[in-house]
């Protein structure tokens, strides 16, 4: 994919200020508004990263256990409140001291 396929074109080849198209919604270090155009269907110019984001899971190329996806994690996260749980009632029921 390159900078032709993403980026929309004026008949003239420039963006002035009447543009009708969408414009980058990111700020500037002056804090005024980027004037680049956005890429089609995002919100960001390829400067303020509207090609950024990998693909999710095995997809992605540094993909190697599964062992940081969000539902691995979000798994681990469940079985470990149910063991705090299980050391909270074995503590008020005497089980440990």
């Amino acid at each position: 994919m390159n900078a032709e396929d993403t980026t929309p074109r004026h008949p003239n080849g420039q963006f002035g200020g009447n543009w009708p198209g969408k414009r980058c919604l990111a700020k500037t270090r002056a804090g005024d508004p980027c004037q680049k155009p956005a890429l089609k269907g995002k919100s960001r110019c390829q400067l303020h990263g509207g090609r950024a984001g990998a693909p999710k899971g095995e997809r992605n190329g540094n993909y190697k256990s599964g062992y940081y996806t969000e539902e691995a994690i979000q798994g681990r996260r469940k079985v470990r409140a149910r063991i705090n749980e299980l050391i909270i009632l074995g503590k008020q029921t005497g089980m440990f001291n």
